[in-house]
């Protein structure tokens, strides 16, 4: 069996070619395995920085998650404060107005306003004939013009 040299079988020199010693062949595979191996490693590492990258990026949304959950906390809480301070000042309207309307019901005697309409401004009650009655088939609301 022969052995196969390299692509150059001589040696060159300021002379004389001389007849380069017989080396094996080398094959492209091996070199194949190596460029591989670099391919591999560029991958691990391409891999490794986008692992990061992801990781950063998630860091980053979830640091943002939790301000935007605790902003909004913070604004619930002020708006409970704000309306339960709402309530208790409607509480407090409410029982001025019931207290007032009920000491200004307790001070109007209405026999004393009919006296007063009746004497002073000379009201009476309405007659028969100065009663009238309407119906309407549309609606509750009625426009009258005239007397």
């Amino acid at each position: 069996m022969e052995i196969r040299t390299s692509y150059s079988d001589f040696v060159q020199g300021n002379t004389v070619r001389k007849e380069a010693p017989a080396r094996p062949y080398v094959r492209p595979i091996e070199h194949k395995k190596v460029r591989r191996k670099k391919v591999q490693i560029r991958a691990i590492s391409f891999s490794n920085v986008l692992a990061v990258s992801l990781a950063f990026a998630s860091f980053i949304l979830l640091a943002y998650m939790m301000v935007s959950y605790v902003s909004l906390r913070s604004r619930l809480n002020e708006m409970s404060t704000s309306v339960t301070s709402k309530r208790s000042q409607l509480s407090t309207m409410t029982s001025r107005n019931d207290a007032e309307y009920n000491r200004i019901m307790a001070s109007v005697d209405l026999n004393t306003v009919e006296a007063i309409a009746r004497g002073e401004l000379g009201m009476t009650y309405a007659d028969e004939g100065q009663i009238i009655f309407y119906s309407s088939e549309a609606g509750d609301y009625m426009r009258r013009y005239g007397n």
